[in-house]
């Protein structure tokens, strides 16, 4: 008997593609770095930023301090010495911890769920690690890891090293100054701290509303319920009880038994990388069914039948496969890398802090106390990511009334007059509060057929656009119907690199 194949409610239908005057696609030039010096002007503004627990890199680097770099072999040589060379410049008394990782990787999407559920225990041996070196006191600051938790602590700080490669760290993202992607992530945090309601949608087919209960939150709605922080965030109290800069926590990251979210995620990537069209029915917050989705939705389904059956720590009931993440992405010029994407470091995990882009996240809440009890007690352990890319979040607020906080993947902060008065200090607030990169979505944003074009096999036109991105940069920006003055922002050719944008404009 041939088995009927399932019928698929709410899959994204478009007689015209629905963005393609709202949101076009748009990608920065590529910043041709030839030498290390070329790379300092952006991890000097790094060096001294302010140090904060987010995904904003600020290593606030104090001379006389004692720093460990730890990087790996699939970090770009070129970058490592651009770091030692800032690292001397500043003056700290540093050391470098180079850890082989073994052969560069070649991702796919799918990857992600063996990933996931191998990088929960990475995690927690890293921070098994940073609590001996606490104890230890050799050093003040680490510079380590891409992203996740870190430990807040008085002795030791650590901070993110996201310069994998050279693309990655030649960009506004980390020029932008800090007043302004502060003022963004307490903009976004703000809304969403006093919404009572909050539903999240996507053209891609994402439909979630959920109740941002009282019972998340202190009486004021300052920060999060301490009783609930002190059971998910146990030793790690401060950093649990509120936002992550630059990661700004569109629903709380606890269980409590009220979960009540329901309606669809849907999408087309995810940490690693693309994959085919999938979708996830969400029941009081619980995963019921994952539809389609290639090798990932195979991958998945399987994890949520061996996991169906086991009551984990903390959770309001069976099953590992609940909803507890959609972080909002707060910095207008981070972009999808081009040189090498799939390859090693450089994925679709970086991408996730643009502004307005949501990561939607489902599993065990990564490095929470409860992620290692589980962990500890022999369960599998892991979460898996769906991204959105053009969300619209509209909340119903508690002292009344409906704000939107996304439109169509454009954070509304960049447009708060406050917010541009902050950044016409430092320049021309529209091209600082501007996002540098739109991925162009055949059938969404641009001409074409979701499906056939894309939605079937994303990793396929995803290369194909990276690669005319990159190489033929005018030529896409016309192909794509994108705005060609972003092409000449001048926050992607610092004066040092004058010459080097591959836009065919020399500034």
């Amino acid at each position: 008997m041939v088995r009927a194949e399932k019928v698929v409610k709410g899959k994204p239908n478009f007689d015209s593609p629905p963005l393609i005057e709202k949101t076009p696609p748009r990608c920065p030039p590529f910043v041709d770095i030839q030498k290390p010096e070329d790379l300092i002007p952006y991890l000097e503004e790094v060096a001294k930023r302010p140090y904060n627990h987010g995904l904003h890199a600020g290593w606030d680097l104090q001379p006389g301090e004692r720093v460990l770099l730890r990087v790996d072999n699939w970090h770009d040589p070129m970058v490592v010495e651009a770091c030692k060379k800032v690292l001397e410049k500043f003056e700290v008394n540093y050391e470098v911890k180079e850890v082989d990782k073994g052969p560069v990787v070649r991702w796919k999407g799918h990857d992600e769920v063996e990933y996931y559920l191998s990088r929960t225990k990475e995690l927690a041996e890293w921070m098994d690690e940073w609590e001996e070196m606490e104890k230890e006191g050799k050093y003040d600051k680490l510079l380590w890891g891409y992203g996740g938790p870190v430990l807040r602590s008085n002795n030791i700080k650590i901070q993110r090293m996201p310069f994998m490669t050279k693309e990655l760290t030649a960009t506004p993202a980390h020029t932008t100054p800090y007043e302004i992607i502060d003022a963004i992530d307490k903009w976004t945090w703000d809304r969403i701290r006093n919404s009572k309601e909050i539903r999240i949608q996507d053209p891609e087919g994402t439909d979630l509303t959920y109740t941002n209960h009282d019972e998340y939150y202190d009486s004021k709605r300052e920060f999060f319920n301490p009783d609930l922080v002190e059971q998910f965030w146990e030793g790690n109290t401060d950093f649990g009880k509120t936002y992550l800069p630059g990661h700004v926590l569109g629903r709380p990251w606890l269980y409590h038994p009220k979960e009540d979210a329901e309606g669809v995620i849907a999408g087309t990537t995810n940490h690693i990388g693309p994959v085919p069209w999938i979708q996830l029915e969400v029941k009081k917050g619980k995963i019921t069914e994952i539809n389609e989705g290639g090798e990932f939705g195979e991958k998945l389904r399987k994890v949520k039948a061996d996991t169906d059956h086991i009551q984990y720590p903390g959770f309001p009931d069976k099953g590992l496969f609940r909803w507890w993440e959609a972080s909002i992405g707060t910095n207008p010029h981070v972009h999808r890398p081009r040189e090498d994407f799939l390859k090693g470091w450089v994925n679709c995990l970086y991408e996730r802090v643009r502004s307005g882009v949501i990561h939607i996240g489902f599993g065990t809440i990564i490095s929470s106390s409860m992620e290692r009890k589980a962990a500890q007690m022999g369960l599998p352990v892991g979460h898996w990511h769906v991204h959105l890319y053009f969300p619209t979040v509209t909340a119903e607020m508690v002292g009344g009334g409906t704000e939107t906080i996304i439109k169509d993947g454009h954070l509304l902060a960049l447009d708060d007059p406050e917010i541009r008065r902050i950044a016409s200090k430092y320049g021309d607030p529209d091209l600082l509060l501007s996002e540098s990169w739109i991925p162009a979505v055949p059938g969404l944003n641009m001409k074409g057929d979701y499906w056939e074009h894309y939605a079937k096999d994303p990793e396929d036109w995803v290369l194909t656009e990276l690669n005319i991105c990159k190489n033929y940069h005018p030529l896409f920006m016309e192909m794509v119907g994108a705005d060609p003055k972003y092409c000449n922002n001048p926050l992607w050719t610092p004066p040092h690199l004058s010459s080097a944008c591959s836009c065919g404009h020399h500034h």
